[in-house]
């Protein structure tokens, strides 16, 4: 995949964003892996798809890419208290019930670090099912109530 991948620069003096809704649309995104690393270089969307939607249900992946639009064009939602690396947590969620999508990030400018999925349960209720981190309020299985 590294190949494929066209390299951009990620400034490293940006600012985490406050959980305020909209946010700033993501111009690239990164991927915090369940190993805690991060995907190198930053993407755009077309190769974010490319490299997450394989974890998805085929029955999902509209809901998926709409998730993902909501990320890039900076629909996403404010996670309430959550943090992840210290940081306020941002969802973007499409569908319904076994058809659902839910990407969990931070915002940083307009870097995105996708570093959890799942799926909308009910109401305010998100069940990370596709991946997560290996500690912390996300690890795939998570219960995530707003």
């Amino acid at each position: 995949m590294g190949d494929s991948i066209p390299s951009r620069p990620i400034s490293s003096h940006l600012q985490p964003q406050e959980n305020n809704m909209p946010h700033t649309p993501a111009a690239d995104a990164v991927i915090k892996k369940t190993d805690g690393t991060l995907t190198h270089p930053a993407m755009g969307q077309p190769q974010v798809q490319n490299y997450l939607i394989k974890l998805v249900n085929a029955n999902s992946h509209a809901s998926f890419k709409q998730a993902l639009n909501d990320v890039f064009n900076g629909k996403g939602k404010s996670t309430g208290n959550y943090q992840q690396d210290n940081l306020p947590v941002f969802h973007a969620s499409s569908g319904d019930g076994q058809q659902s999508v839910t990407l969990f990030y931070l915002m940083a400018g307009t870097l995105a670090t996708i570093f959890a999925m799942g799926e909308h349960v009910a109401g305010n209720s998100y069940k990370v099912t596709y991946y997560g981190q290996p500690t912390g309020s996300f690890v795939t299985g998570a219960k995530i109530t707003l």
